[in-house]
């Protein structure tokens, strides 16, 4: 397989190498969430963990994405499209005016609808079919397409266009962006919330969800801005929110599991399926549940970045 030479986002070949991945690991723990992931890593042994040092974004190589069995396996857990009491909703709200046009791309089953405090036309962006039919069952508009497609017929039509925990998904991230901007009117917004890996998830081992097939890129205020100047947009504001409650514990842990690796001078790695380091992750956990009940408020960056632009 042909390896990548450039960024996919600015292009750029400055790039450096950060780790390498042994896809048969990646396999052996998705396993123990009773989600076979063989056949998308087909005759791929490993993935090369690499960082742009133009755009500061990171990817994987090969680009391995989830397909749609996957992610309807992922779909079964009822949190995964819920998106409840997520940071960039009552964010994103405050941006949004009475009567704007909203466009919801990656809406899942429309849950942002009901955080939006004015009277608003809304339309979510889905490509699971189960997510968008359970939309259509509470009376929200939720459309089975992509935007790559859906933009061909809906050019400069929206108000704002909303992207959350989207983009670290996408394979294609050159074509997701210019059809998103190009159904926004002129002095439109668009809002992309995502993982901020400046943050604790950086360093969290055997965090299945912020690699592939499931994440392919990660992103940080950097490598956000950069879409500012690739594409011609302003940047209206950056919001990083802070530890939530809801996090506490995988920040703690996480800082824990770092602090003992340090101590023992193990390899840094964001995968292994080693006895000692799964027990050192386990222990992590257990110690991070009793420092929760000591600290009500984390002021360390928390797990989401959201920046606004606007379509000049």
């Amino acid at each position: 397989m042909k390896i990548q030479e450039s960024c996919p986002l600015c292009c750029s070949k400055e790039l450096v190498h950060i780790e390498k991945i042994k896809t048969h690991d990646l396999i052996s723990l998705w396993l123990k969430k009773k989600i076979n992931v063989k056949r998308i890593f087909k005759n791929i042994n490993t993935l090369n963990k690499i960082k742009c040092n133009n755009c500061s974004l990171c990817f994987f190589d090969p680009s391995v994405s989830g397909d749609n069995t996957f992610y309807s396996a992922l779909g079964k857990e009822e949190w995964y499209y819920l998106h409840e009491d997520k940071t960039e909703f009552g964010y994103s709200d405050g941006y949004i005016k009475y009567g704007d046009n909203i466009l919801d791309i990656g809406s899942g089953r429309g849950i942002f609808q009901k955080y939006i405090t004015k009277k608003i036309t809304y339309t979510g962006l889905e490509l699971s079919k189960k997510a968008a039919e359970d939309a259509s069952r509470d009376g929200i508009n939720v459309v089975e397409d992509t935007i790559e497609h859906y933009s061909k017929s809906n050019h400069n039509k929206y108000d704002v266009v909303v992207t959350f925990q989207v983009i670290e998904h996408i394979k294609n991230i050159d074509s997701f962006l210019k059809s998103s901007i190009s159904v926004i009117r002129s002095g439109g917004l668009l809002i992309i919330a995502c993982p901020n890996n400046n943050s604790f998830i950086r360093k969290s081992q055997n965090n299945l969800w912020n690699l592939p097939p499931h994440h392919l890129l990660h992103w940080n205020r950097d490598s956000l801005e950069y879409i500012a100047k690739k594409y011609d947009l302003e940047i209206v504001d950056t919001y990083k929110e802070k530890v939530s409650n809801t996090h506490k514990d995988w920040y703690y842990a996480t800082k824990i599991q770092e602090y003992i690796t340090n101590i023992f001078g193990l390899e840094k790695k964001s995968i292994s399926v080693s006895q000692f380091h799964i027990a050192i992750r386990k222990i992590s956990f257990v110690l991070a549940k009793l420092l929760m009940f000591s600290s009500k408020y984390c002021k360390s960056d928390g797990h989401t970045i959201v920046m606004v632009f606007e379509k000049k």
